[in-house]
């Protein structure tokens, strides 16, 4: 019996030391978007009101009252790029619809064989695409509902793969000095399989005869599923106006805070805070833990007011990865 109980505690144990790394695919939906919300350490789920809460949050969309246009660049490590445009467009009272497309791409690579390792003179490009379409409606003054459908599409040299996948949220508005609950279901979606003419070869049913036709086969590769993800995140205004802790009409500073659940790793804790003055000039800082080569993020923004043609904001972040350096993140967003 106490054999039995030993090898159990193993298992255990070692079951919970596994963290699926590299289970999943598409991990460029894992990439946060925006210099603000990237900025705080991504902790952004309750606190998303800008054009980019069709990624953090689609309930966030409630929060946008006018029509907003939102574009980042992420200027990532080993000379990957990620960028993300998105539009929201506010309906009615309590509906507001979104659009947003995110990709990952790299510069040309040469093709390498076998036989010519070193490249045969031809090149290729990889590309990983995100599609979607939001709609969020506020039910109730204080709770907020939203969903995204979103195409993906993985592209490597003549090989492709896609699927559908689904996002919802919610953002729940509580009394306790305007403390708000965000939760969000991301990448709920079909597994994403690769095929290509590069996969379809000749093959030769029998060795032993000779003269046959070679028939086509198609090599098959395994299907992976999506890097799904749970957050649940709360965010509260210590100092500002309306319901924060502290009343000042010419500041504010917000906290946040995200706990996140992947599907193929451990989970995170995200922290960030954002002072702005007059909502002109804003100083932002976050904290991820629990991540290999990150923690520490940093950002700063300011708004401008284009007198009648509408208000522009522009926002910059510093992510450092340790051994791969910094990265950089900018962000410009316009509302009409």
């Amino acid at each position: 019996m106490r054999q039995v109980l030993v090898v159990l505690s193993l298992i255990s144990m070692l079951q919970a030391g596994f963290d699926k790394v590299a289970t999943t695919s598409a991990p460029f939906l894992k990439l946060g978007v925006g210099a603000r919300a990237m900025a705080m350490g991504g902790g952004f789920v309750a606190l998303a009101n800008d054009a980019t809460a069709a990624y953090w949050n689609p309930a966030g969309m409630t929060y946008v009252s006018a029509i907003t246009v939102h574009a980042s660049h992420n200027d990532w490590m080993l000379d990957i790029a990620h960028d993300y445009i998105g539009v929201i467009l506010p309906l009615r009272t309590n509906e507001t619809i979104g659009l947003s497309v995110s990709s990952l791409t790299m510069g040309d690579q040469p093709v390498r064989t076998l036989q010519e390792p070193e490249g045969n003179g031809l090149h290729y490009d990889v590309m990983d695409l995100a599609i979607s379409t939001s709609y969020a409606r506020q039910i109730t003054d204080r709770l907020s509902f939203g969903v995204n459908g979103k195409l993906i599409q993985l592209t490597a040299y003549n090989e492709s793969a896609r699927t559908l996948a689904l996002d919802i949220g919610s953002i729940l508005q509580t009394d306790f000095y305007g403390l708000d609950i965000g939760m969000a279901l991301s990448n709920f979606g079909g597994d994403i399989q690769f095929s290509g003419r590069d996969l379809i070869i000749d093959a030769d049913i029998d060795e032993e005869i000779d003269g046959n036709w070679n028939s086509d086969a198609d090599l098959r590769t395994e299907p992976w599923p999506l890097p799904l993800m749970i957050r649940i995140g709360v965010s509260l205004d210590i100092i500002g106006v309306d319901q924060a802790i502290i009343q000042n009409q010419f500041s504010r500073l917000t906290l946040a805070m995200d706990a996140d659940h992947p599907n193929d790793g451990p989970e995170h804790v995200n922290v960030g805070a954002e002072f702005a003055v007059r909502e002109m000039l804003f100083l932002r800082g976050g904290y991820r833990s629990n991540y290999d080569q990150e923690a520490w993020t940093m950002g700063v923004g300011v708004n401008l007011d284009l007198k009648g043609i509408g208000k522009i904001g522009l926002d910059y972040a510093v992510k450092p990865m340790e051994v791969f350096g910094n990265t950089s993140i900018l962000s410009v967003e316009f509302t009409k």
